[in-house]
């Protein structure tokens, strides 16, 4: 019940939607494992001291006495004015990473020193941080809808390694995650195969358009390259029979989230062959129509399908 009680409360203390700067509040500190030896050994020094009235020993446990002191200090420093943002794809897919970027500013006229990053199992670290920096971290997920990012640690144990200060941030942005495709017969809902896609007649070229990420590269113009003039990628006439319409209800599989996957892949298929297409699910539909956005819209329902 406490632990419940001590997340959810953190929870809401550290939210990270879009930026954060980490006020005094923000900043834990506290005795690192290797601190609790350092103040046995004060403890000691100080009952020696006391117990024989040595002033040596007295004056050593105040030596030890300062650097703790200025180990408080200088951990809190580190961390004190640190600004943090996230940068993520809002649209993912299941089984494929995704790419975190954290962005670390320093405070104004400052420079923080061994900063540790920690997401998940992997760690990172920042020797010196005098400029804005970007640390990148991947996450997999593992189901469809909507993918809560776990919490992201951060902390110094600058400059003796016996305090340790730290901070944590719980990313508040909403990511969605699309099914993982599964195969199913092309040539049955109108899709070529894989090796029918360059048997393209010359009487359905429409016009030459530039190179986007993700056109297939048994369209680009390579004569057009050589010629100097950049990435052109051939456009091909539709016709009314490429106008395809998935169908939920249409599906071979009977688990939800396999007939999801099977319209996942048809809809990937879709885009890479340059083809119209529309979509239907049981509480949304998506009319015919074509391209990168519309492809995005059509894996953002899959995605956010029920």
């Amino acid at each position: 019940m406490i632990k419940k009680r001590w997340q959810k409360w953190i929870g809401r203390r550290f939210k990270l939607t879009e930026q954060r700067t980490l006020k005094q509040n923000d900043v834990f500190v506290f005795f690192n494992r290797e601190g609790y030896l350092f103040l046995v050994l004060l403890i000691i020094t100080f009952i020696a001291g006391v117990n024989y009235a040595n002033n040596l020993i007295l004056a050593l446990c105040f030596l030890l006495t300062g650097i703790l002191v200025l180990s408080f200090y200088l951990a809190f420093r580190q961390l004190y004015g640190l600004t943090i943002d996230l940068e993520v794809e809002q649209l993912g897919q299941v089984a494929q990473p995704l790419t975190l970027k954290f962005q670390f500013q320093p405070a104004k006229n400052q420079i923080h020193l061994h900063l540790r990053c920690q997401f998940q199992n992997t760690a990172k670290k920042i020797t010196v941080l005098k400029s804005p920096m970007v640390v990148q971290f991947t996450d997999i997920p593992l189901q469809r809808g909507l993918h809560r990012l776990e919490r992201f640690n951060f902390f110094s144990v600058y400059p003796f390694g016996i305090i340790k200060a730290w901070s944590y941030v719980f990313p508040q942005q909403e990511i969605w995650i699309a099914p993982a495709p599964i195969e199913v017969d092309l040539q049955h809902y109108g899709l070529r195969q894989q090796n029918e896609r360059e048997q393209v007649g010359n009487e359905d070229f429409s016009h030459l358009r530039e190179f986007q990420s993700g056109d297939a590269l048994n369209r680009i113009a390579w004569q057009q390259y050589a010629k100097g003039r950049g990435l052109l990628v051939k456009t091909f006439e539709q016709h009314q029979h490429q106008q395809l319409d998935f169908n939920y209800a249409q599906m071979t599989l009977s688990l939800h989230e396999e007939k999801l996957g099977q319209l996942m892949y048809l809809v990937q298929q879709a885009f890479d062959q340059h083809m119209a297409f529309s979509l239907q699910l049981p509480s949304v539909q998506l009319p015919i129509g074509m391209g990168e956005q519309h492809f995005h819209q059509a894996k953002l329902m899959l995605a956010q399908e029920p």
